[in-house]
């Protein structure tokens, strides 16, 4: 799907699409969204899971059809009737349908007014990234690739993949990382510190980074040696994160990787744009261990060539 609200990056601001189950509105961002479709007849596909409606052929692929109103036990009448629209999806390399009972708008508007998920929500893991309000009505923004990878049994689109520790020769960094999953955040811990970076600083969103790079900026070496970021997360998302960052003459020099499931096209022009100095998909960990080592033996050697 093709939006005609152009973002700038860095601005902290986002595309929200709003669509309904059961008249409960819940939002995705448009970045994940590729197209939106009237519902198509599907084939059953034999043995799948109870949310899965089948598959269907969207010209030259065949994709799966997910019957999101089932997965959260929330069928409307446009569901049940065999009505509703198609959102197809497309992010860490996964492309397929999700059927919702109606699509309401988008809506521009900035990280900041995205606040992270209630703690009630967090204590029963629901697939809900954070909630804002939109005319007065109370947003939910699904965790697509929770829920998706859930349903279609890809763990491996949650989990970092296994990598063999090997010998850093960086491996006394101070790294800075920013995600809004716990899931994510608990695996890359075990995944850096498995690989000799055992320094690490770890924030739930780039507001919290922010606020600890500022509080530290002028400590004797500063805040940390590099930052890694998710893009997508409350109050403030990585792009502007990393925008902020290179526009600060005490943090400047501070290498930035952006790790994100929209590593897309116009997402990596995005995050050039703003100074990134790296961006790897997720879950391409051994990408992601790669960039960091490169980042900081080229940190370290501008930094000894200097002194």
């Amino acid at each position: 799907m093709a939006s005609d609200i152009l973002l700038e990056a860095g601005t902290n601001e986002m595309e929200l699409l709003v669509f309904k189950l059961n008249n409960t509105p819940f939002g995705i961002n448009v970045a994940k969204v590729r197209e939106i479709i009237q519902r198509q007849k599907t084939i059953t596909i034999p043995h799948s899971p109870a949310a899965v409606e089948g598959s269907f052929k969207l010209r030259e692929n065949v994709l799966t059809l997910i019957n999101m109103g089932s997965y959260f036990g929330m069928e409307g009448e446009e569901i049940q009737k065999g009505e509703g629209m198609i959102i197809v999806v497309e992010f860490n390399k996964i492309i397929c349908g999700v059927l919702v009972d109606a699509v309401e708008a988008i809506h521009r508007l900035r990280w900041d007014k995205i606040e992270p998920p209630s703690q009630y929500l967090i204590d029963i893991s629901a697939p809900i990234t954070g909630t804002t309000q939109i005319d007065e009505m109370t947003v939910l923004i699904a965790d697509f690739e929770t829920l998706i990878g859930e349903i279609l049994g890809l763990k491996n689109t949650l989990l970092i993949e296994d990598t063999p520790a090997e010998t850093c020769s960086v491996k006394d960094a101070r790294i800075l990382l920013a995600d809004d999953s716990i899931v994510l955040r608990t695996n890359l811990n075990n995944l850096l510190t498995q690989n000799g970076y055992n320094n690490l600083t770890i924030c739930n969103d780039g507001q919290e980074a922010w606020e600890i790079l500022q509080e530290h900026k002028n400590d004797e070496g500063g805040p940390c040696d590099i930052v890694m970021t998710d893009i997508e997360m409350p109050r403030m998302d990585g792009l502007h994160l990393t925008s902020k960052i290179k526009e600060d003459p005490h943090l400047k020099h501070l290498p930035v990787i952006l790790f994100s499931s929209l590593i897309t096209e116009d997402n990596i022009k995005k995050g050039k744009s703003v100074g990134a100095d790296a961006q790897i998909s997720k879950p391409d960990s051994k990408g992601m261990l790669e960039a960091i080592e490169r980042c900081l033996t080229e940190k370290f050697a501008a930094a000894a060539a200097t002194a």
